[in-house]
């Protein structure tokens, strides 16, 4: 078994190559007009997004401290939590984010789930054809507005009715609900 060390640095490059040549770059399901995240390039390049890497303890802990620590790192706009792939599947996982998100929204921050579908874990125990489960906080208000100026593009044009609602009015309600907590 590989130490954490070494771990951390292949799980923290993985997730980097990831952002850098799928979320940053113009995909397919666009057209080739819009990369999956639009806004993500520029705030690599002005240095606002990081990478955590969980490797123990408690993944509702290491969510909640990675979570408020990007709050409290005004320099930050975004961190990408990198998890084993059997973390997605933990009981309760999503209900947990939700009620985060919860307390999180009054402050400006949003957590997302995910999974690097394009980036096959490396995790030990991972099978090989895993991606990463993924917790993304971003600051509330880029996203917000973010949003807002992508809904006056075709960026949401071919989306399924059920991943619009999914991700763009969920988000949306929930800000209107907890923002000012």
């Amino acid at each position: 078994m590989r130490d954490e060390a070494s771990i951390e640095c292949v799980v923290n490059q993985d997730i980097w190559v990831w952002l850098k040549e799928f979320v940053t770059v113009k995909n397919e399901f666009y057209n080739k007009k819009f990369p999956p995240c639009p806004y993500a390039l520029q705030a690599i390049l002005a240095e606002q997004v990081d990478v955590k890497v969980y490797l123990k303890g408690d993944t509702r802990s290491y969510i909640r401290e990675k979570s408020f620590e990007l709050r409290d790192t005004p320099k930050l706009s975004t961190r990408v939590m990198a998890f084993p792939p059997r973390v997605q599947w933990q009981w309760g996982i999503s209900e947990y984010v939700e009620t985060l998100n919860a307390e999180l929204i009054s402050d400006g921050v949003f957590l997302n789930t995910g999974v690097t579908k394009t980036m096959n874990s490396r995790y030990p125990g991972s099978s090989g054809n895993d991606p990463y489960f993924i917790v993304v906080a971003n600051r509330l208000e880029a996203v917000l507005s973010g949003s807002k100026a992508l809904q006056r593009t075709a960026y949401y044009k071919d989306w399924p009715r059920e991943q619009y609602e999914l991700v763009v009015e969920r988000r949306d309600r929930m800000a209107k609900r907890y923002a000012d907590r």
